[in-house]
């Protein structure tokens, strides 16, 4: 398991809560961002921030986690966004096509399906 990757929670308000990521996220630290996230999720019921100002290094693994970690959290009802990124994670989600989408906030849970459910 790789292990230059820490997450901490920290709770911002009731059902708000915002994972500080530091390190390297990728395809080996990815897993360490799923069980932090598993944990957090029950206390995030309105929302979920995920700072990525400390990550140093982004590969397509830890992009895959990051929409993961966006579907997941939208899933359970808590609306999720990045709120703070590095430059090399903005380099990334930009020339991914990926930055409005994890940086603007969503709707939560069933805000969303009704937002795209037919009338």
């Amino acid at each position: 398991m790789h292990t230059d990757l820490t997450v901490r929670a920290a709770s911002v308000a009731p059902g708000h809560v915002r994972l500080q990521v530091r390190g390297e996220l990728d395809l080996g630290s990815a897993p360490l961002l799923h069980g932090a996230l598993a944990r957090a999720l029950p206390a995030a019921t309105e929302r979920l921030d995920l700072d990525l100002d400390g990550v140093a290094f982004l590969d397509a693994g830890g992009l895959g986690a990051l929409v993961w970690c966006r579907q997941r959290a939208l899933a359970a009802g808590a609306a999720c966004q990045v709120v703070a990124l590095s430059p090399a994670v903005e380099r990334i989600l930009l020339l991914t096509g990926t930055h409005d989408t994890l940086t603007c906030p969503a709707p939560a849970g069933r805000a969303l399906a009704e937002a795209v459910q037919p009338a």
